[in-house]
């Protein structure tokens, strides 16, 4: 290949433009590297210089040109895993939210429905609460399955008093209720009335305190009451 082909073909132009095939290229940078005098009479050097400088008036420096981030593998393959995480964490949260739906339709069922079972049958049952240094009388008011709506009567006609308070406490000690300013009838009797669901399976004492005009209370009494498991 001579000067005379090479200028004919405007190789020198097209190469540096990017005009020529890869194995026109090729074949090009391999005269050149064999001929270097060849390139001198081609005017190269010269012509690289004169782009040099083109380049240079208009602030463009000539380096290959970086690809940009999201053209790199890494860049991928984070891109990716934020995508993965994202996805995760809404099945997740889907999930979560969910199954909080399931369960706060249940507790409104059930709140509808009513928090205690509603009982099977009623039971009257007059007691006689043991005073200071007798024996506690203990009775069965119902179970946990099955409930009963008991009536407590509790005499205490024996006391002079009208106004009382009842606690009741679990037979460990703990308390579990007070009921304040109950009066008797007119057979001296208290009356108190309950599912007996609402209570745990157990033993439970109930003790009855009359009540004077300046609220101070005194014991008059103590019973037990037994809620079977069913």
């Amino acid at each position: 290949m001579d000067v005379k082909v090479i200028e004919q073909k405007q190789l020198v132009e097209r190469y540096l433009f990017g005009r020529l095939s890869p194995p026109e290229a090729k074949f090009f940078e391999q005269v050149v590297r064999k001929s270097p005098e060849l390139a001198e009479r081609m005017g190269l050097p010269l012509a690289l210089k004169r782009t040099m400088h083109l380049l240079d008036e208009t602030n463009t420096e000539w380096r290959e040109v970086a690809p940009p981030a999201w053209q790199k593998p890494w860049f991928v393959g984070i891109l990716g895993g934020i995508v993965v995480l994202l996805a995760i964490v809404a099945v997740t949260l889907w999930s979560g939210k969910s199954a909080l739906s399931h369960r706060f339709d249940a507790l409104a069922r059930q709140v509808a429905a009513g928090i205690l079972p509603a009982p099977t049958r009623a039971n009257i049952v007059r007691v006689h609460p043991g005073r200071a240094g007798e024996h506690i009388p203990t009775y069965a008011i119902g179970t946990r399955i099955g409930p009963t709506m008991t009536e407590l009567r509790i005499d205490v006609g024996y006391v002079k008093g009208n106004l009382f308070k009842v606690v009741i406490d679990r037979e460990d000690g703990t308390f579990w209720a007070r009921l304040e300013n109950q009066l008797k009838d007119s057979n001296g009797d208290i009356r108190i009335a309950f599912n007996s669901a609402a209570f745990a399976a157990g033993s439970y004492d109930v003790k009855i305190e009359a009540v004077n005009l300046r609220g101070d209370g005194e014991a008059i009494g103590t019973l037990r009451v037994q809620v079977d498991a069913g």
